[in-house]
C-alpha cells in the first residue's frame, strides 16, 4: 500500500516471507470520530502499520512493527504517527503528527509465536485534547465472549491485489471465534495461545479482511480497545482468521511504559529469536 514516497512496503505473515502491499478488503468508510484513538503508523523500514492511543503521549502497537528484517529495534527517529485524520491524504485540518522518541517492546516477545506481540510509543509532545477526532482508547478488562461482534478499524484498499488504494478509514465486522476452531490442524495449528484472540473470517472471504500493513491495528468490542493484530493477515484466504493480542493481559504492562525513564538500547533484539 503505497501511502507515501517513504512508505513501500509491510511486514507479513512471517518476518521472513516476501512482503507484498499493504491492503484491507471490503468494509465500511469510517465517520470523523468514529475510531479516534486510531493512529497510523509510517516508517521509512518497509513498514506500514496501525496504532492506538492509550495516552495523550503514548500508542500502543505491534512489536513486529518496531523491528527491522534482522528483528533489531528501528532508531525512533525514523517513526512518525498521523492522528485524527480519517484520510491519510490528502492532510486534513483536524491532523495531529508526531514523531516517536522512545520505543518500549514486551521483554518477553517472541517473533516466532508472536506472543507478548506489543510495544509503547512515547511520542514527542503529548496530543492536543479535548479533540472531537482524537481521543484515548478505552481498553477491555473482561473476557470478551465468542459470538461478540466487535470492529476492525485501519486502512487500506477495497479489494485484493492490484486493486487501488483507498486512503479512507475504513472498519470491517469481525465476531470473536472459539479458539478451539481457530486451532485446528487446518487453520493455526495451535498457534492461537490464551493470551491471544482469534476474531473474522475463518472462510474464504472477499468483502471483509485485514490484509499486510494493518498489523497493530485495533479489535474493538463494545467500543472498547480488545486487541492489536498480530499475524493471520489473510487477505481473504480461508483458514487463516486474523489473531489479536489479548490486551486485558497486557494492561498493567502498558501503563506501567508510561513512566520509565530508560530506553531501550540502540539494536535491541528480542530475547526469543
Amino acid at each position: 500500500m503505497k501511502l507515501l514516497p517513504i512508505v513501500i512496503a509491510v511486514i507479513g505473515y512471517s518476518l521472513a516471507e516476501t512482503i507484498p502491499d499493504a491492503r484491507m478488503m471490503g468494509g465500511t468508510n469510517a465517520a470523523w470520530g468514529q475510531f479516534a484513538s486510531a493512529v497510523s503508523i509510517t516508517t521509512p523500514f518497509l513498514l506500514h502499520c496501525g496504532g492506538v492511543i492509550v495516552d495523550r503521549q503514548h500508542v500502543l502497537t505491534s512489536a513486529q512493527c518496531v523491528l527491522n528484517a534482522q528483528n533489531r529495534l528501528i532508531d525512533p527517529y525514523w517513526i512518525s504517527t498521523v492522528a485524527g485524520d480519517i484520510a491519510l491524504a490528502p492532510i486534513g485540518a483536524r491532523r495531529q503528527t508526531r514523531r516517536v522518541i522512545q520505543i518500549y517492546v514486551h521483554p518477553q516477545f517472541n517473533v516466532f509465536t508472536r506472543e507478548n506481540d506489543v510495544a509503547v510509543l512515547r511520542l514527542d509532545r503529548p496530543y492536543d485534547l479535548p479533540s472531537n477526532t482524537v481521543d484515548l482508547a478505552r481498553r477491555a478488562v473482561r473476557i470478551n465472549p465468542t459470538g461478540e461482534a466487535c470492529q476492525f478499524a485501519g486502512w487500506g484498499a477495497t479489494a485484493a491485489t492490484n486493486a487501488p488504494v483507498n486512503v479512507q478509514q475504513r472498519f470491517l465486522p469481525m465476531t470473536i471465534n472459539d479458539r478451539d476452531v481457530c486451532n485446528q490442524a487446518t487453520m493455526h495449528a495451535g498457534r492461537v495461545l490464551e493470551s491471544m484472540i482469534c476474531a473474522g473470517n475463518t472462510g474464504a472471504s472477499a468483502n471483509a479482511a485485514p490484509c499486510t500493513g494493518n498489523l497493530g491495528t485495533g479489535l474493538y468490542c463494545n467500543r472498547q480497545l480488545v486487541g492489536i493484530l498480530s499475524f493471520g493477515v489473510n487477505c481473504g484466504v480461508a483458514n487463516n482468521p486474523p489473531v489479536f493480542t489479548q490486551l486485558r493481559n497486557y494492561n498493567r504492562w502498558i501503563d506501567q511504559q508510561f513512566n520509565r525513564t530508560e530506553g531501550l538500547a540502540p539494536n535491541w533484539t528480542p530475547a526469543v529469536l
